[in-house]
């Protein structure tokens, strides 16, 4: 009886662990893309891919921390790598370039420089 709970236990944390990777993913692609639209660049053929995970604490408490990386266009003849950070369900860190409509737009605060 124990053994077929325990069965029953470890199915239902490997369904909830592959629907975390899932809804994690899916809210990768969501930044992906909005992070692509604010920088005025393309988004390459849906290359949203898990890259790194550990663990780390966040607040205190140990949270997965996943590095998603994705290419993109800045002209539609090229082609960059780039990463964002989601540490839980909150964007922590991105790298990406800038297009040029998106440089004029960007106000950089005075103790920053825009790196070009």
């Amino acid at each position: 009886m124990i053994g077929t709970w325990l069965f029953l236990l470890a199915i239902a944390a490997a369904v909830w662990a592959w629907m975390d990777v899932l809804r994690a993913r899916e809210l990768a692609i969501a930044h992906s893309r909005t992070l692509c639209r604010e920088a005025g660049v393309q988004l390459l053929d849906q290359t949203v891919s898990l890259k790194r995970l550990a663990l780390a604490r966040r607040d205190g408490l140990p949270t997965v921390v996943r590095r998603y990386g994705f290419e993109v266009s800045i002209d539609g003849s090229d082609r960059h790598r780039c990463h964002l950070d989601l540490a839980g369900r909150r964007l922590e860190a991105w790298s990406l370039p800038l297009g040029e409509d998106a440089r004029t737009r960007v106000v950089a605060p005075p103790h920053l420089r825009l790196v070009q």
